[in-house]
């Protein structure tokens, strides 16, 4: 589509209603006075607008498309798009009047169709409203507009955890721990009143430019004591979460899950804030799932040397695939991280080193391991018998058949003429002595053919004999005659 001229720009800015009159018009004669009596077109028009905070970049792209409704819903002026999921998408936005900045979470229509969706939703929000803690995003409000349903949250300027890995790679030790131990107070105090997150992971783990930690995403919660009648259940909705960071049990039902499943994925997350990748970076979507299930994952010390023992301890307990061998509240994380921090048990260890990774759980998954090897020299171990089968060494002292007494001869007199000669060259000798000779296969071919040479020349001398003496010749007709006689037809 082409790009609107200057005018055209203006018109559809006024259609939007995003700028009174009152305050466009200013702008508009500071910008004729610095363009000195230069023509300006759309883009120089639109930059100056954005630099005075009439605008925002947002608005400029939808305006150059024709676009010029949608920049308002309810009480608040939409200032840009945030991000979207599966169930929601969300926008800056800034109230009309306070002019204060919220996150304006809003649920796609064609999720709301149904009426029953609508009442758990408002049922699952009002819960996740009712948490108020400082490590969690405050829900204010939840409102409809012309059929329009979104959640007004707590707007947090900062990083999520996912772009801070990868913009820099793994945290440091001590940054890392205090990150996750703020995370287990916000969510032990959603846990304390029911709600399972199930979707934890670093993306959805917020930290200001003060490090101050919040929890996104809290509004489609689970509600442990009413599970039977969830929002995602009625709707059939597939595995809530994400595969890098999904409890084996969540894999298995998402809506069967307790606490304990938000421990596991904070756990994963914690390892990535560490190692500065996923628990099981490889393989596809449903093979990252199934590993989860039935794989421990390589130690962050592969990762991350140094990385001290107590913290790898406490990740790896973290992620437990059974429930019951985790943490069971994140409290008592909290509580340990806190210790280790005070403690300086953060520090980077040089003596800390990687094991590597235990799969008890899964025989089909385990990684190939070397078995143990016999102390034995492999040459004094195994000789090839002349058939071509393998037996027992004579010489092995574990071997329990019988010595050769000649080959036990015939070797102690090579060791005894020559001390210096090692049992393994002795074994090497006896190996050549069994080869045949080099002249024997040139000998047999010699004979071969002097034997049918004189086979050839026998035969010459009787077809000679037979073509020059009479009474031989006679002989060999007489022959002929009876045999035509009795059998009716000569045989020569």
């Amino acid at each position: 589509m082409a790009e609107p001229s200057a005018k055209s720009f203006l018109r559809l800015l006024e259609k939007s209603g995003l700028v009174s009159k009152k305050k466009l018009k200013p702008e508009l004669a500071r910008l004729a006075e610095l363009a000195a009596g230069k023509t300006l077109g759309t883009p120089e028009l639109a930059q100056h607008l954005i630099e005075s905070g009439l605008i925002t970049n947002w608005h400029f792209d939808k305006l150059k498309a024709g676009k010029y409704k949608g920049f308002f819903l309810g009480k608040f002026r939409i200032l840009g798009h945030l991000g979207s999921g599966g169930m929601s998408s969300v926008y800056l936005a800034e109230h009309k009047i306070s002019g204060q900045l919220r996150a304006i979470k809003v649920l796609p229509r064609k999720k709301v169709a149904d009426k029953s969706y609508l009442e758990r939703f408002y049922l699952e929000a009002r819960a996740a409203a009712s948490l108020n803690h400082p490590n969690v995003v405050r829900i204010y409000d939840i409102c409809e507009e012309e059929n329009t349903h979104y959640m007004v949250m707590e707007y947090v300027e900062g990083k999520n955890f996912h772009q801070m890995v990868t913009d820099n790679g793994g945290l440091p030790f001590d940054v890392a721990a205090k990150f996750i131990a703020q995370a287990c107070k916000g969510l032990q105090h959603a846990h304390d009143r029911e709600l399972v997150h199930r979707d934890i992971k670093p993306a959805n783990l917020l930290s200001t430019s003060e490090g101050h930690v919040k929890i996104l995403d809290l509004g489609l919660a689970l509600m442990e004591q009413d599970d039977e009648e969830s929002l995602t259940l009625l709707y059939n909705d597939k595995v809530m979460g994400t595969a890098d960071y999904l409890s084996p049990e969540q894999a298995v039902n998402s809506h069967e899950v307790d606490h304990r499943a938000d421990i596991y994925s904070l756990g994963c997350t914690f390892y990535y804030l560490l190692a500065g990748k996923t628990p099981f970076p490889q393989g596809t979507l449903a093979q990252r799932i199934a590993m989860h299930q039935s794989r421990e994952p390589e130690d962050i010390r592969h990762s991350r040397p140094g990385c001290p023992q107590p913290l790898v301890d406490l990740v790896n307990k973290m992620m437990r695939k059974q429930p019951e061998d985790r943490y069971q509240d994140c409290g008592t994380i909290e509580s340990d991280l806190t210790r280790l921090i005070e403690t300086d048990g953060l520090q980077p260890d040089p003596n800390s080193l990687p094991t590597s990774p235990k799969d008890d759980n899964s025989v089909a998954m385990i990684e190939p391991r070397e078995l143990p090897q016999p102390d034995v020299n492999p040459i004094e171990s195994i000789q090839i018998s002349a058939s071509g089968k393998t037996s027992p060494n004579p010489t092995d002292s574990k071997s329990k058949s019988k010595p050769n007494p000649k080959t036990k001869s015939k070797s102690k007199s090579k060791s005894e003429g020559n001390p210096g000669v090692t049992r393994k060259k002795s074994s090497k000798k006896k190996k050549r002595k069994s080869r045949p000779p080099s002249w024997l296969l040139p000998a047999i071919i010699i004979l071969m053919v002097v034997i049918l040479a004189v086979v050839l020349y026998v035969c010459l001398q009787v077809i000679a004999i037979r073509s020059t003496n009479p009474d031989a010749q006679t002989f060999y007709k007489g022959i002929a005659h009876v045999t035509e006689s009795t059998n009716g037809r000569s045989r020569f």
